[in-house]
């Protein structure tokens, strides 16, 4: 062990002997390498020994936006010299203001500049005045102007997602990527597409992509997180998450989605404790409000959970999760004639699924409502209307490759029938496998073959997930065959069974 002592007191003063040259040119090389903490450090070095050197400044400055620190970057670049500042000075100024939340300010550092650059800025300037119909103004004038504009056009494209707006939204992030394929802010809008339209395999594969560049940025980190915590796949969900970790306290999504993990696994005291640690900085988020009520509640504290979920309901009646979870609370808590009132508004509707209907005929029945026969005569039978709308829902979200409805409504019909249907667990089968959940599609696709053996295309997504999952591949291979031959004109299955002949 003795003989260690010397080399590592050799490599300590190499590392000590850096001067601030080396320092500078090691930050370039980890700035380009989206290493941004790392550049940090090193900067910090090389501008302690040299303080007014403008190519360290402008790097500083620059690296601070990556980061998202404004100040920092303010600093820096109010200490360049007017001779030594960069062609773009006034958008890093706009960008710096931004990131301080300072409207006004971004608007003054460009207001002289027409760039596409200076346009994104001024819009993102209005969106914090909240005024939504100049920033809609300043993001179509910038599609026009001249230079770079994969940003304006990847914030363009997030301002008609949050509007509401898909199918435009869908157009102009693809004109984003076009102009920038690898874009971060390009790239991030149709991974979030993605979410938004529930093709949850495709939004993975999108964040996968972004964190191989982009290997420790929050947003892509997050994004992948809470795409795997709607999947199920909490582990992974964590495993995700300690690409950050050290920074979860420095952002509250972090936190949430930590928090989130955490009651996944039914960690509930751990789940409480990131929430209020961070409840401060969460109190606008209604997930997070929601998480915290029923964290609470699973703790046995449903007095506070009650608290919190409330004003969740009254600000959104429509809020099926919130409204389950006071009610949830309210009949812990012992106040079951309160948990009748909050469910009884799904009763109107003919199409409540049975899930919410038997908790209201199990909570009636508890209150003794005179109506808890009727609650629970509808929870037997489902109105039919809510059975066409859900059957039409899920083959419209398979069309439309929204997987991550498609398995949420399917999972409801199951639910609301015998569990039996070979075509809907087909059709889970399918959509579990397309957003990576591969062994929970073989299940359902063994349900499926078990019911009806016969059916070509069951046969199909059965032996497909079977070779995926690495399982009998001899009798993935009879099945394909035998579907091919019940059904000759099928394209699809042919395909599939010369892509497995092919090993």
């Amino acid at each position: 062990m003795k003989a260690m002592y010397p080399l590592a007191f050799a490599a300590l003063l190499a590392g000590c002997s850096d001067n601030p040259h080396d320092r500078f040119v090691r930050a370039q090389k980890e700035f380009a390498a989206h290493d941004f903490r790392s550049a940090q450090l090193d900067l910090a070095a090389a501008l302690a020994a040299n303080p007014a050197d403008p190519a360290a400044l402008e790097l500083h400055a620059r690296n601070a936006l990556a980061m998202g620190d404004g100040i920092a970057a303010k600093s820096s670049l109010e200490k360049l010299r007017a001779d030594r500042r960069p062609a773009d000075f006034a958008l890093l100024l706009g960008e710096a203001a931004l990131l301080r939340g300072q409207a006004d300010a971004a608007m003054s550092a460009v207001a002289s500049d027409d760039r596409a650059e200076a346009h994104r800025i001024r819009a993102l300037a209005w969106l914090l005045d909240e005024d939504e119909a100049k920033a809609a103004t300043e993001f179509a004038a910038g599609v026009a102007a001249a230079g770079p504009k994969a940003r304006l056009l990847a914030d363009y494209a997030r301002f008609k997602l949050h509007a509401g707006d898909v199918p435009g939204s869908r157009a102009v992030a693809a004109q984003a990527l076009k102009e920038d394929p690898a874009s971060l802010d390009a790239m991030l809008i149709d991974a979030q597409l993605a979410v938004a339209t529930g093709d949850l395999g495709r939004a993975l594969q999108g964040y996968d992509k972004l964190l191989a560049v982009w290997p420790t940025n929050l947003a892509a980190v997050s994004g992948k997180a809470a795409v795997l915590g709607d999947l199920g796949r909490t582990k992974d969900m964590e495993q995700t998450l300690k690409l950050v970790e050290s920074r979860a306290g420095a952002d509250p999504q972090v936190a949430f989605l930590q928090a989130r993990a955490a009651a996944a696994r039914k960690d509930w005291k751990v789940a409480r404790d990131i929430l209020q640690a961070n409840e401060a900085k969460l109190a606008d988020q209604d997930g997070a409000s929601l998480l915290y009520g029923q964290v609470l509640s699973a703790l046995g504290q449903h007095r506070l959970a009650q608290a919190r979920l409330a004003p969740l309901v009254s600000k959104s009646p429509q809020d099926l999760l919130a409204r389950r979870a006071l009610a949830k609370a309210q009949l812990a808590a012992g106040d079951a004639k309160a948990a009748v009132e909050t469910l009884r508004p799904l009763a109107a509707s003919p199409l409540t699924d049975a899930a919410d209907l038997r908790l209201l005929a199990q909570t009636a029945q508890t209150a003794g409502d005179p109506d808890a026969g009727r609650f629970a005569e509808r929870a037997r039978f489902p109105h039919p209307r809510a059975l066409a709308k859900a059957l039409a829902d899920g083959d419209a979200a398979m069309r439309a490759r929204n997987w991550g409805n498609a398995i949420a409504i399917y999972e409801q019909l199951l639910a609301a029938t015998d569990g039996k249907n070979p075509i809907i667990l087909n059709n889970i089968a399918y959509a579990q496998g397309r957003v990576g959940n591969k062994a929970a599609a073989l299940n359902y696709a063994q349900k499926a073959l078990a019911i009806d053996p016969g059916n070509p295309s069951i046969m199909d997504t059965a032996a497909m997930l079977m070779l995926q999952n690495g399982g009998d591949r001899g009798r993935a291979l009879s099945l394909l065959r035998n579907a091919a031959a019940k059904a000759p004109g099928n394209a699809t299955i042919r395909q599939h069974l010369a892509q497995a002949e092919r090993g």
